[in-house]
């Protein structure tokens, strides 16, 4: 990579190509693809092509107007990928909106649109998503504070719980406004599909796998399951079978 810094203050832009440090603090615009060792953001920033970069950081307003291929990355705030993300390590907190994500571990806070998969080893999210197609990875972990789908759900281990919304403070606070106080949690998808599974408020044509549990506010049309299969009061599953 290119060792040339560069820091943008107030309002300005730079051309693309390879960089050690980016900088913007206020509003950034980088015209063409841009490479970097490290990258941040502050305020506005576009990125009109690709990014690609070790280090990743972004406050307020973020687009990229293609793919965007990170190691470390961390936005608050609004981020928007008009082309599909791919990071070993991704934290998010805010709205995030990508056409498709890879990787190793994605943790977020608040919204996560995503128009085709999801497809990382470890996924985490206290908040609300919308998956055009596939969410799959080995160990899924949704704290529902709102609504969410995908078609389909796949993995080692799945657990979806309902938000007690007992965590305090500003992501508290943060997912409040960004639900409301009395919002509608449940997951609704067509398959899911794992070794373990622990379902809350969820909504599905087919589960299957090894040790289920369908938990409070579950409707389930068929459950295959191969091991134990646990329906807690009030939960409805229409067809159980054992394979």
């Amino acid at each position: 990579m290119g060792e040339r810094n560069v820091t943008i203050s107030g309002a300005g832009r730079i051309e693309g190509g390879s960089y050690g440090t980016v900088k913007i603090a206020g509003s950034g615009r980088v015209v063409g693809d841009l490479v970097a060792e490290e990258f941040k953001a502050a305020g506005s920033a576009k990125v009109e092509g690709n990014l690609k970069a070790q280090r990743f950081e972004a406050a307020g307003a973020f687009r990229c107007e293609g793919n965007l291929e990170l190691e470390e990355g961390e936005a608050a705030g609004s981020l928007k990928v008009v082309g599909r993300v791919r990071a070993k390590e991704l934290k998010l907190a805010g709205s995030a909106q990508a056409k498709g994500i890879t990787g190793g571990y994605l943790r977020a806070g608040g919204s996560l649109s995503v128009e085709e998969n999801v497809e990382v080893e470890i996924f985490r999210l206290m908040g609300a998503f919308e998956i055009g197609g596939l969410l799959s990875a080995d160990r899924v972990e949704v704290e529902l504070e709102g609504r969410a789908r995908a078609r389909e759900i796949g993995g080692e281990k799945i657990v979806v719980r309902a938000g007690q919304r007992s965590l305090g403070g500003f992501l508290s606070q943060a997912l409040g406004f960004l639900f409301g106080q009395g919002s509608h949690k449940e997951l609704v998808a067509e398959v899911i599909e794992g070794d373990e599974i622990e379902l809350e408020a969820t909504q599905a044509r087919l589960v299957r796998g090894g040790k289920i549990k369908i938990g409070p506010g579950c409707r389930i049309e068929r459950v295959e399951y191969t091991e134990t299969l646990e329906v807690a009061p009030g939960a409805v599953v229409k067809e159980e079978v054992k394979g």
